[in-house]
């Protein structure tokens, strides 16, 4: 499985691909930057930069610990001091 994020904006998208597991969870790295989609105990589902700084999570808030993939649906980025809303889809194809 991988995922998408597409800015509602101007349906700019963004491509992950599932990669390893990470805190029992399946991590997924984004195909053009050193940018992941994991889970973390004191956050719940977020993105997460080369530096372990989190800036996105689902626009629901934080998710709790019974999700095993990151929810569909809305999401915040926060970044720079820009926020962009996004829709994280799950595509079955494994985009390279």
């Amino acid at each position: 499985m991988s995922i998408e994020f597409v800015r509602r904006m101007d349906g700019l998208i963004y491509r992950f691909r599932r990669d390893g597991l990470f805190n029992g969870r399946p991590s997924f790295k984004r195909l053009d930057l050193d940018l992941w989609c994991r889970w973390l105990p004191e956050r719940g589902w977020c993105t997460i930069d080369a530096h372990g700084t989190a800036n996105s999570w689902p626009l629901s808030g934080r998710t709790g610990g019974e999700e095993l993939s990151p929810p569909v649906g809305p999401w915040r980025s926060w970044k720079a001091g820009k926020s962009y809303l996004y829709d994280l889809r799950r595509t079955d194809a494994d985009p390279r």
